[in-house]
């Protein structure tokens, strides 16, 4: 099976820029494009919105949203309309999602059975169910049906984590894992054994599922801006890759030092803490050539799909026209 390739667009652009960044993905041949629903950035869902109206073919969806803080009816209506707007090119990524503190609320004790629920949920809603659903998080009433039937009762729904115990349910229940952050071929092992303990506790061929790298990105034709770049991005997101900066042998005093920095908005402090170690196995940096090779051991090791995130370089519109120039054709001819 050939691999896949996306681009993850963070809420953080001009909002008319969207149209054609997405339309220059989709001519450049990449298979999806993600928006994230960060909190307090852009919401996905008009972006969204935005892309499916301006593009013919690629897949669109949020990568990913999180069902604790909105009830995933609201993101099955969503996600329904994405879908009839587009023609059928919605997917979906769903997670317990992060940065709870920013709300001073709890992580949600049940994460797991929290994101089952939810897309329990959402294929409940989609299949045009009249019946009640009780769960441990969620409920609906029998009241609680799309009211104006969906283009498709199936939607390609994937999981992101980086954790064992969630990656078994992407095995039994999903069309794919995503790991935002991943580009560690060690860690891809970690992923693959625990999407094969998931499925096959269903009977399912651990092949149907995808297994997305979600790397930060930074590519550029200097080397060198390209990973200054890679450490201003992981000065912000370094200290919530935990378990996989374990794995890659992070070290514990690296990540303190870049959490401390980033509690007081010094990101060009915390930058300077992030090591060589730190923007090889949890970013995409370099040239296309070293972006070729990267990719080449990530998939020998079992990676499926890659979806390039943010920022993408330190210009993304050169660093869009390098992947879309030289590294896609590599792959693709």
């Amino acid at each position: 099976m050939p691999l896949k390739f996306s681009v993850a667009l963070q809420g953080s652009y001009p909002v008319h820029d969207y149209i054609e960044m997405a339309q220059r993905v989709e001519n450049y041949g990449f298979d999806e494009i993600h928006v994230y629903d960060d909190l307090m950035f852009k919401p996905t869902w008009p972006l969204l919105t935005l892309i499916g109206e301006h593009t013919n073919s690629i897949e669109v969806g949020p990568g990913i949203i999180t069902p604790q803080i909105v009830h995933p009816c609201y993101h099955t209506a969503n996600l329904a309309v994405l879908d009839e707007l587009t023609g059928g090119r919605a997917i979906c990524g769903i997670a317990r999602g992060a940065f709870w503190e920013f709300l001073g609320i709890e992580k949600q004790r049940k994460p797991i059975t929290m994101v089952r629920e939810a897309i329990e949920v959402i294929r409940h809603l989609l299949k045009g169910e009249h019946t009640p659903y009780q769960g441990e998080v969620f409920t609906c009433t029998e009241e609680l049906f799309l009211r104006c039937p969906p283009l498709r009762d199936e939607i390609p729904i994937f999981i992101g984590t980086w954790g064992p115990k969630m990656c078994q349910l992407a095995g039994e229940v999903a069309a794919g894992v995503k790991s935002d952050g991943l580009w560690n071929p060690d860690y891809v092992s970690i992923l693959k054994e625990n999407v094969a303990i998931g499925a096959t506790r269903v009977g399912r061929d651990p092949a149907e599922v995808e297994i997305i790298a979600g790397p930060l990105s930074s590519i550029s034709a200097d080397r060198d801006k390209a990973r200054e770049t890679a450490r201003r991005v992981l000065a912000v997101y370094l200290p919530y890759l935990h378990p996989m900066t374990e794995v890659a042998g992070i070290s514990e005093e690296e990540i303190a030092l870049v959490r401390q920095a980033a509690a007081v908005g010094d990101f060009e402090r915390g930058a300077s803490h992030v090591s060589d170690l730190s923007v090889e196995k949890c970013s995409v940096t370099g040239t296309p050539e070293d972006v070729i090779q990267q990719i080449e051991a990530m998939a020998a090791a079992g990676v499926t799909h890659v979806a390039f995130g943010h920022c993408l370089g330190p210009d993304f519109n050169e660093a869009l026209d390098l992947l879309g120039r030289e590294v896609l054709p590599h792959f693709k001819s």
